[in-house]
């Protein structure tokens, strides 16, 4: 007998209710109540584990699959590289920023994940879905990797850097590694649980990433050092033709003792390529500018406040 939740998600094939209509397949991962040995195409058949789930999709037909909340998270204890391109994942939960209840973590007797999840796939749709690397291993620094190209991202929280031991130089929430016209709308990136030390960072941009768009974005950290960041380019060639940040914030929640040196850190000769990135109507807060070295990259909408490097920068309003 068919159970109501299968009839809401699928009537005669076609996905309806929480999800959207498609070409391709829908499948199902339950983390509590799934078994790998099913076919994930129903509710009662989901899968148990990501790998598996995502090892039944096939690339260019846009499959969908839909991972049920619950009390149960997923660990992983290997890197899972999403290489299937117009393929899309969905976390069947409230539509929050933060936290989301699609919950992906590291499992904690796992080394050397770093990414932890690398999506080299294009043309793909992730929705309310939260990644968190948080275990002792200083071998696991990049919390999510994206290297394709028009993915869309939707609610989801890249919390990266979430114990001390990786909350460190060349540590990263988000990394844009050659990425190219992503677009990650009312996403959270960080976490403000940790105090990350200098060189850990919210997004990092890599290897001629170009044309990303951040919309109202929330890059959350908790400074242990000055030279924390919320975003680094890692070299000259890390940036290439325009990166766009609206209507976006960017918070220090321990700025009462440690503001960051630089909300950007971005290198001398980054300003030499055809590389910008535009602030529009965005703000940051815990940082005693945005870009410390006036490299000519950062450029933004906002007023001035008290100064020509403050502009954006919030400030206590006193009556």
């Amino acid at each position: 007998m068919t159970s109501f939740a299968d009839q809401v998600f699928q009537m005669g094939g076609v996905p309806v209710g929480m999800s959207f209509p498609t070409a391709g397949n829908s499948y199902f991962l339950d983390p509590a109540n799934g078994n790998d040995d099913n076919d994930g195409r129903s509710v009662g058949k989901a899968f148990k584990t990501l790998s598996a789930a995502e090892d039944a999709l096939t690339a260019d037909q846009n499959d969908v699959l839909y991972y049920l909340a619950g009390a149960s998270s997923i660990s992983l204890s290997a890197l899972l590289t999403w290489d299937k391109s117009y393929t899309h994942l969905i976390g069947v939960c409230a539509p929050t920023s933060v936290g989301n209840r699609a919950r992906i973590f590291q499992d904690a007797d796992a080394t050397a994940l770093s990414p932890l999840i690398d999506i080299t796939a294009s043309g793909c749709i992730f929705k309310n879905i939260y990644v968190f690397q948080g275990v002792d291993d200083a071998t696991s620094l990049i919390n999510v990797q994206v290297t394709g190209a028009r993915n869309y991202f939707e609610n989801c929280h890249f919390a990266g850097g979430g114990h001390a031991t990786q909350a460190i130089d060349d540590g990263a929430s988000l990394a844009l590694s050659g990425a190219a016209e992503n677009l990650f709308k009312h996403c959270t990136i960080g976490v403000d649980t940790i105090a990350a030390a200098t060189g850990m960072v919210g997004i990092l941009f890599d290897t001629e990433a170009r044309r990303n768009i951040f919309e109202d974005c929330h890059v959350s950290m908790l400074a242990g050092h000055t030279g924390a960041a919320f975003v680094e380019v890692a070299d000259a060639t890390g940036l290439d033709r325009y990166t766009i940040f609206k209507n976006c914030l960017f918070t220090n929640t321990n700025a009462s003792n440690f503001s960051m040196a630089s909300g950007f850190v971005i290198p001398a000769t980054a300003g030499n390529r055809p590389a910008r990135i535009f602030l529009k109507d965005c703000m940051s807060y815990g940082a005693t500018v945005n870009d410390a070295n006036d490299r000519g990259v950062l450029m933004g909408n906002m007023d001035v406040v008290t100064g020509a490097d403050l502009s954006g920068v919030a400030v206590e309003m006193k009556t």
